[in-house]
């Protein structure tokens, strides 16, 4: 039987404690404190990667303590490349990369590449290894240049995090809201492409590549066009999308057009447990009744 848990970052795991109540918390504060934390644990190295190897390991016995037998996890390390490689889960693990300076591009792509190169001799048929862009909001567009062009050479598995929330969307649409407020209080250089996040990747060529959309939320009947005409999939995260109030996913208007739908966790920052049956009850209630528990059942069974 598959049971797929579709967007995990298995590496956060030692961040739980970040992760929001019943209540909840609005998606920039959170993004900002993760990064936070992320940023000041960065200079401790060795134990950041101690820290990561071992959420990477209890996630993968989390994962398969819940009969999860495809999953598609996140590395900003490339942590968990290597665990989930020994394990027997399938799947696919991405490399995921973020610059919001052009300056660093280069370096930050070449850290990837250095990690998928080193891992790929291990790659098995069943777990790939790919290339994750984080968001728009995080990724310069001499990033996306690049590590689109590095996809394509290498037939990579790729993986954005796009349209997650309302903040991201107001940013790049129109460059208002308070994401655009923070760019210009810290001095970050990007510039809004004044479209939707889901046409901004059309446009960069990322839909090309048939990447697997994490969230996609904050999209409208044209963009879920522009998904399906693509081939892509899209993951759908309830808890995250409650507890980080993003908002929700418009299921309906995916299934109208044949969008292949997945469910996934996220991370135990944002999500109190990686067992993504306990998606199936946050999604009853965030669509309103609209689907049965039944029905969101059957997007766990199948196979990336």
């Amino acid at each position: 039987m598959t049971l797929t848990n579709a967007h995990t970052h298995l590496e956060l795991g030692w961040l739980a404690d970040l992760c929001p109540d019943e209540t909840g918390r609005d998606f920039l504060p959170w993004m900002l404190d993760l990064n936070e934390r992320r940023r000041k644990m960065a200079a401790m190295a060795c134990f950041v990667e101690t820290k990561f190897r071992e959420a990477a390991n209890a996630g993968i016995a989390a994962l398969q303590a819940a009969g999860v037998t495809h999953v598609a996890d996140v590395s900003a390390s490339g942590s968990s490349i290597h665990p989930l490689l020994e394990s027997d889960l399938q799947g696919v693990v991405y490399v995921e990369v973020a610059a919001q300076f052009a300056e660093q591009a280069d370096r930050t792509l070449a850290m990837a590449r250095y990690v998928i190169h080193e891992a790929r001799p291990q790659e098995r048929s069943s777990m790939r290894i790919g290339l994750a862009f984080h968001a728009p909001y995080a990724v310069h567009p001499a990033l996306w240049k690049k590590g689109l062009a590095y996809a394509r050479e290498e037939d990579l598995p790729v993986c954005i995090h796009i349209a997650e929330s309302q903040a991201e969307y107001d940013w790049l649409k129109s460059d208002s809201g308070p994401l655009a407020g923070y760019f210009r209080e810290m001095g970050i250089g990007l510039s809004s492409p004044r479209k939707s996040p889901v046409e901004y990747l059309e446009d960069l060529g990322a839909l090309d590549l048939q990447p697997l959309l994490i969230h996609a939320i904050q999209v409208d009947e044209a963009d879920v066009q522009r998904i399906q005409a693509s081939g892509s999939r899209v993951v759908h995260c309830p808890r995250s999308s409650l507890r980080l109030h993003t908002g929700r996913m418009p299921l309906e208007r995916y299934q109208k057009y044949e969008v292949p739908v997945y469910l996934g966790t996220e991370s135990l920052a944002c999500a109190p447990s990686l067992d993504v049956r306990e998606e199936i009850e946050a999604g009853t209630a965030l669509h309103n009744g609209q689907f049965t528990a039944e029905s969101l059942h059957q997007l766990l069974e199948q196979p990336l």
